[in-house]
């Protein structure tokens, strides 16, 4: 049975391309070994924003439920509902990112979502571990955004979910603009009985034997082509 390969859709947010994080971003994903099928600069509008940030209840209480859940954790009191948390918290994410540049991508392969948010980090930045894209290029926490009264900025977004991730790949590209490709280290992350050194020494030698025949032949028949000519001239000549 074949990998069943997923896509996750990523995006290094305003605060990753000004610090000029979008090849140090790229390159955790290819390491990984995922294959990035779509790529471009975006400037989201506020109907792109809604339609990624849901304005629905279950939206608000989970993002709700998680923030106080992490505020909490740290010993901060806050008695908002989780709804009216989540509310809060997505009026400052569509004003904060709202007509900015973003790199948008669409990253494909075996358990790409998954994968996906393990590369980033945790979304509390002070939570994510070093070694991840979050925990190695930024000082934010919630603490730090909340005194300074912003989202979170913790250079880049990633899907979820699989159902999370073709909802934002819906949004921001068109079925025309993933591309279908082969990719040479899928042989070796999907593959099997590559790398043996005598099946590529054997397949060098018939590669050889192959090309010398081929040559012989050439030759024979440019051979016989000259002694035609030769024939062809003699009978010309002398009748």
């Amino acid at each position: 049975m074949p990998i069943r390969k997923e896509r996750t859709f990523i995006a290094v947010k305003s605060d990753g391309i000004q610090r000029h994080l979008i090849g140090e971003v790229i390159q955790r994903f290819e390491r990984r070994g995922m294959k990035l099928v779509a790529c471009k600069m975006v400037v989201p509008t506020e109907e792109d924003l809604g339609k990624q940030y849901p304005d629905e209840e279950w939206w608000y209480r989970n993002v709700g439920e998680k923030t106080l859940k992490s505020r909490r954790e740290k010993g901060i009191e806050d008695n908002r509902k989780p709804e009216e948390i989540g509310r809060w918290v997505r009026q400052m994410i569509i004003d904060d990112v709202c007509g900015k540049p973003m790199l948008v991508m669409v990253w494909e392969g075996a358990h790409a979502v998954a994968l996906g948010r393990k590369t980033a980090g945790s979304t509390n930045p002070l939570d994510a571990d070093v070694g991840t894209i979050r925990g190695d290029y930024t000082v934010e926490s919630y603490e730090v955004a909340d005194h300074l009264g912003h989202p979170i900025r913790n250079i880049l977004h990633a899907s979820g979910s699989v159902e999370e991730a073709e909802k934002e790949i819906g949004i921001y590209f068109r079925k025309e603009e993933i591309v279908s490709y082969p990719l040479i280290v899928e042989e070796v992350l999907y593959g099997s009985g590559w790398g043996r050194v005598e099946e590529f020494l054997a397949e060098a030698r018939r590669n050889v034997k192959t090309k010398k025949t081929a040559e012989e032949t050439l030759e024979e028949k440019a051979s016989e082509d000259f002694m035609s000519r030769i024939r062809k001239l003699w009978r010309r000549a002398f009748g």
